[in-house]
């Protein structure tokens, strides 16, 4: 006997959802029958609605999220006009709420870190003279060179990982439910050591590296850039990952090396995180981008290019301290990197 589709599959729109009230409960067997990164713009979108819900949210927004808590849509395995109306709703939610976010630890220009702020500034020449560079915050810090990539040091915890990050891409054969990779096709595995610094400040208030440039050296690579943020105050490095995706039916991940528990890298969404042990080392991986035009509904499978996620994608992911430290237990047996 086939298994039945949830009905939010059936739908084309938020809107008719309206008309089907106990659509989920008819279904209610399927409800954790969901994916861990498909549609990454929504988890990330969702991710900072619930943050202001939790900080400053108000009863009208607490109402506007009612109305699409549903895990089935909040995964995003639905059709694109019922996605986009889910995004819509999540923007909503965010706008209602009391306040107003707030802005992101890059955003300050580093034009407005001058001399007379103790500050140093390296671009262009004098940047391409430095042959390792270093950010360090309160606890942890961070150096990159272009021999030997990003070296991750937290001293009070005794952490020290050389090359401890790389950036993994396969293409995917399955649908919004589940990946599937070609089992005859190997990763590609990409290094930061091939991007190019483009900015380094040294200042009372914070240490900063931007690295730019292309993951892969391929026409069909992505275009990146990796911030790196180090605070006096904080204990902790943050990494904060954009990348665009111009690719259809792949999955691109950042693998963390040395991290062996999911919960010692913080991030503001990101999905799709697992501890992985292959031959080589220990591994956390996340995703940065899954692009997949396939859902399926009930036996049969239909079109949703609005999947592919062709965009530019905000990652912010903090690393060090204690959580890092404790990141010693077994790791999970996926040797076949699933």
């Amino acid at each position: 006997m086939s298994n039945p589709a949830h009905p939010d599959r059936l739908i084309a729109t938020l809107a008719q959802r309206t008309a089907m009230p106990s659509a989920t409960d008819a279904c209610e067997a399927r409800a954790d029958h969901v994916p861990g990164d498909a549609r990454v713009d929504l988890a990330l979108l969702l991710w900072r609605a619930r943050r202001a819900l939790a900080t400053r949210g108000t009863p009208a927004a607490r109402a506007r999220f009612a109305a699409i808590d549903s895990p089935q849509l909040l995964a995003g395995t639905v059709q694109d006009g019922v996605a986009r109306g889910v995004l819509v709703a999540l923007e909503e939610t965010i706008s209602l709420c009391g306040g107003s976010e707030s802005l992101p630890p890059e955003s300050l220009p580093p034009e407005s870190l001058t001399p007379d702020d103790g500050a140093q500034r390296f671009v262009d020449r004098d940047l391409r003279r430095k042959k390792d560079i270093v950010v360090a915050s309160r606890g942890a810090r961070v150096r990159w060179s272009r021999k030997g990539g990003v070296m991750f040091v937290d001293r009070e915890h005794d952490v020290h990982e050389e090359d401890c990050i790389r950036f993994e891409d396969r293409g995917d054969h399955g649908d919004l439910d589940a990946f599937a990779q070609d089992p005859a096709e190997r990763a590609r595995l990409f290094s930061p050591a091939f991007l190019r610094p483009v900015l380094l400040v040294h200042g009372p208030t914070q240490h900063r590296l931007e690295l730019a440039g292309r993951l892969g050296r391929r026409a069909d690579g992505f275009p990146c850039t990796l911030v790196f943020l180090a605070r006096p105050d904080e204990d902790f490095v943050r990494l904060i990952v954009r990348v665009r995706n111009t690719q259809d039916d792949h999955r691109l991940r950042i693998r963390f090396l040395g991290c062996r528990r999911v919960d010692a890298i913080e991030s503001d969404g990101t999905p799709g995180f697992v501890a992985v042990r292959n031959d080589a080392r220990h591994f956390v991986a996340a995703t940065l981008v899954r692009a997949c035009g396939r859902l399926r509904v009930g036996e049969a499978l239909i079109a949703v290019p609005g999947a592919q996620c062709h965009a530019e994608l905000r990652h912010e992911f903090r690393l060090g301290g204690r959580p890092w430290r404790e990141s010693v237990g077994p790791a999970h047996d996926a040797s076949k990197d699933r």
